[in-house]
């Protein structure tokens, strides 16, 4: 093999190299690229998650919040109830010791 071949086969191998670091340098490029995408993707997913997940706990909140007003509603009607009654049965004894105040 003479000088001219071995020059020939040293610059071969040096562009074959630069081919394959150039092959390589834009599949890490892509591999980045798509890393970036999926982890992006899984944000965007796990913020979407997060969001169903606090209107789910809103809701359920609203829900409980809603039953234990009724409760208490009722509960005040109950007793609003209860002092009307005792109200009306008590309006005549009321009504006596007033007029029997103003006479004496």
């Amino acid at each position: 093999m003479g000088r001219n071949d071995i020059l020939r086969a040293i610059k071969e191998a040096e562009a074959s190299a630069e081919q394959t670091i150039l092959a390589a340098k834009e599949k890490a490029s892509r591999i980045l690229s798509d890393a970036r995408s999926a982890a992006s993707e899984s944000v965007v997913a796990g913020r979407r998650e997060t969001e169903a997940s606090a209107q789910s706990n809103l809701q359920s909140a609203r829900e409980a919040a809603s039953g234990e007003a009724a409760k208490v509603k009722k509960s005040g009607e109950s007793t609003l109830s209860d002092v009307h009654l005792s109200a009306e049965s008590n309006r005549d004894t009321a009504i006596s010791l007033v007029l029997d105040a103003i006479r004496n």
